[in-house]
């Protein structure tokens, strides 16, 4: 399959829940478009207390009341289940999952630099620090060339590029990471730049300050599968919104150059594609659920599926999660949520 396709297709899913996560909450900032630096509280959005956002989320098999991130405190109360499932995600990616903490560390950092978000910086910063790597190690993550070894500055280099520049990676590229890190750490590697994308632009979104005491570690909780939040709550929108203007039309004409016969022969094009990394069958992927994880009840027909759960069933099962509570939550209108899909696939040149 191609890793362009892999990256590209999650991005897109992942950036229709970012807008979706972004516009949930209420109480919109008096002064939209004007950053704030890291540190100073002007926040865009209304944001629980610790002890009553936790009061919103699932029950959790063991831990709960650590102090929280200020973007699970914003999102807590509107999308409860989405937020729990976002703490298991981000717990897992900074944990390294198969990549370890350092590697895991260094790319998000890389990421986070592409995309100038200062609180994801200070959080790879912060588990790069846990991990015993030193100042002088993270501070040349910022140079173009970053990594101490040949090996290592492909993989940070890859980050970079998918970060910025996605469909420009090539399969060279992609063969010296495989045949240098194996299969399963390199969809490791896309499932990780794709996540650290998806919460690098939630952020931006928020615009939220450094924690008080921050950054925190990784929350160890786990939150109880099926279970509904002790607190209902329901989405309210602001009553008085102060909002930037809409524009009546929107005139692109990159887009508008963009024919359904291109579309079609590219679609076509996509096809035929060899693929970059095997997909597995079904029967694979059966034999790869780790103990404890429930069997998937139909069959995953999509190769992004496929290879998704083949290489990294513990990833992909915690990103399910995840969508499968914010379409719960959400219930956002189909038509809207697939113009986003389209808006964000055509803007990577993704044809997937």
């Amino acid at each position: 399959m191609n890793t362009t396709t892999i990256k590209s297709s999650i991005t897109a899913v992942v950036l229709v829940v970012t807008v979706g996560l972004s516009i949930a909450p209420a109480a919109v900032d008096d002064e939209p478009g004007k950053p704030t630096p890291v540190g100073e509280s002007r926040p865009r959005f209304k944001a629980s207390g610790n002890a009553e956002a936790w009061s919103y989320l699932p029950n959790s098999e063991h831990g709960g009341g650590q102090p929280l991130p200020n973007w699970a405190l914003v999102f807590a109360r509107s999308l409860p289940g989405t937020t729990a499932a976002m703490l298991e995600n981000d717990r897992l990616y900074r944990m390294g999952s198969s990549l370890g903490p350092v590697l895991s560390g260094k790319m998000r950092l890389v990421a986070a630099y592409a995309n100038r978000c200062e609180y994801a910086k200070a959080y790879a910063e912060a588990d790069l620090r846990r991990a015993g790597v030193g100042d002088a190690e993270i501070k040349a993550l910022s140079d173009d060339q970053p990594g101490t070894t040949h090996k290592e500055r492909a993989a940070l280099q890859f980050a970079r590029q998918m970060t910025l520049d996605a469909d420009s990676v090539t399969d060279a590229d992609v063969a010296y990471l495989i045949s240098t890190y194996g299969d399963k750490k390199f969809i490791a590697m896309v499932l990780l730049v794709a996540h650290a994308n998806f919460q690098d632009r939630l952020l931006l979104a928020l615009d939220v300050p450094i924690e008080s005491g921050g950054p925190f570690a990784p929350i160890d909780v786990r939150f109880v599968k099926g279970k509904k939040p002790s607190v209902v709550t329901r989405r309210v929108p602001p009553a008085n919104p102060s909002l930037p203007p809409v524009p009546e039309r929107i005139d692109d004409p990159e887009w508008k150059s963009l024919k359904i016969d291109d579309l079609r022969q590219s679609l076509e094009k996509q096809k035929t594609k060899t693929g970059r990394v095997r997909v597995p069958t079904w029967d694979e992927v059966l034999k790869t659920i780790p103990p404890g994880y429930p069997v998937p009840k139909k069959r995953i027909r999509t190769n992004l599926g496929l290879v998704r759960m083949g290489y990294q069933p513990e990833l992909a099962f915690a990103w399910s999660s995840c969508m499968e509570a914010f379409g719960d939550e959400a219930k956002q209108d189909r038509v809207f949520e697939g113009s986003l899909f389209w808006i964000m696939t055509r803007t990577i040149h993704c044809f997937y």
